[in-house]
């Protein structure tokens, strides 16, 4: 994989970060300092899924050969997006976890979780590669992608494909599905997970995974000789996940807040310090390969424990009490984003693709007052708009009806016992 002008491989720049709506909008805080998190609607999360699509968003439209220093700078700034999958991962890993504890008492643990995991994921999933696998030929006559990776895509392990066939062996339009691979498979044996462990034993099993995964990566750079598999098997990645896991068994322990609180500045800081040190290293390590390119073994022993802690940070910040007033995560933009980001995320691939293949083929962007960047700035604004509209009717037209179907699925606890004595009047 030679790596292009942005420090990124330009294969690589296909196929970034994971799914909205890892669960519902659940989980906030209480106004109660002491008290557990109960489950309510925290619309900073939405700002922070917001957060991570943009910035895949920009890393997958900027597209631009750069020339001067300037235009550089922008594609070593834009190269940084794909950090917006472990953003995502956090933030799964905090909602799935909340949503299955919550639920542990309830009835039809499983089918409910499971149901309503499918009405949010496949409908528009499956309609998308439908779209791709046998319509998208049809409207550009092209040969025919081969069965097997067909197969595998349809089953939600594209990234097996990816890890050890790269991304040649990925099906056209969709090397962007690896980390819904990645998702989808949390989901699957996380639910057991969490119903057989108790709180301690959770807590236990999240820094198991978090420690493992390190090691995985090593293992399998080491093994392979190059850090795809470490990029995309979720093993390899739990640690983002497991992360978020631990953030939502401690919101709902009393005491939390001021827990959080204590805590935020050191998963900030200690983030920033280990980021600055993997950039730093990179021009000695992988020279010419930008500052933060995934695929480097440095970058995947302390980039991405950085850029986890950083997010487990911005996590933890969107659910502090208060935050909800004056905060950035509340733009109305970023929200919106965030309210779509599952179809922003399946659906700009296909978009970013015709652009470079056939509008400005290369990344030939026209120059304007000396620089290709402003072309490139309207690209990006022009391309997030497009795909946004898109988006905007799959929800409408689309997705809300089989969100619907959700309240035949609803979480219920059950109900108390009835004393021995009214059970014998009935």
């Amino acid at each position: 994989m030679a790596p292009n002008m942005t420090g990124v491989p330009r294969r690589l720049r296909t196929a970034h970060t994971p799914s909205r709506d890892h669960g519902p909008l659940m989980n906030g805080p209480t106004q109660e300092l002491s008290a557990p998190m109960r489950p309510t609607h925290m619309p900073a999360l939405d700002g922070v899924r917001g957060v991570a699509v943009l910035v895949v968003m920009i890393l997958h439209f900027t597209i631009l050969n750069p020339v001067t220093g300037a235009e550089q700078l922008f594609s070593l700034g834009a190269s940084f997006g794909w950090v917006g999958v472990d953003l995502f991962f956090v933030l799964s890993g905090f909602l799935i976890t909340g949503i299955l504890i919550d639920a542990k008492s309830g009835d039809a643990y499983f089918r409910t979780f499971y149901m309503r995991r499918a009405l949010r994921i496949f409908p528009l999933y499956y309609a998308f590669l439908i779209f791709i696998f046998w319509i998208w030929p049809l409207l550009s006559p092209s040969t025919p992608e081969p069965l097997g990776p067909r197969l595998w895509t349809l089953g939600y392990m594209s990234n097996f494909l990816f890890a050890f066939n790269g991304w040649e062996g990925v099906p056209g339009h969709t090397t962007h599905l690896w980390s819904l691979a990645i998702e989808e498979q949390f989901y699957f044996i996380w639910p057991l997970v969490v119903f057989l462990a108790d709180r301690r034993t959770l807590v236990k099993i999240c820094l198991w995974a978090i420690a493992l995964a390190w090691f995985t990566r090593l293992g399998l750079h080491l093994g392979l000789g190059h850090g795809v598999a470490g990029y995309a098997l979720l093993p390899a990645r739990m640690d983002a996940l497991a992360l978020g896991g631990l953030l939502s068994v401690m919101v709902r322990s009393p005491g939390w807040v001021e827990k959080l609180q204590a805590n935020l500045p050191r998963m900030a800081w200690g983030g920033l310090a280990l980021l600055v040190v993997t950039c730093g290293l990179t021009p000695i390590l992988a020279p010419g390969d930008g500052l933060l390119p995934p695929l480097q073994l440095h970058v995947q022993l302390l980039g991405y424990p950085a850029v986890d802690l950083l997010s487990l940070a911005l996590v933890g910040y969107a659910i502090l009490p208060g935050v909800n007033q004056g905060s950035l995560l509340m733009n109305s933009t970023l929200r919106k984003l965030g309210k779509y980001s599952y179809a922003l995320y399946l659906l700009h691939i296909p978009l970013r693709n015709v652009l470079i293949d056939r509008v400005f083929p290369g990344g030939d962007l026209p120059v304007l007052l000396g620089s290709q960047i402003p072309a490139q700035l309207l690209l990006i604004v022009g391309s997030i708009l497009v795909t946004y509209a898109v988006a905007l009717l799959s929800w409408n037209l689309f997705e809300r009806h089989f969100l619907t179907l959700k309240r035949h699925f609803e979480y219920r606890k059950p109900e108390p016992p009835t004393p021995a004595g009214l059970q014998q009047a009935a």
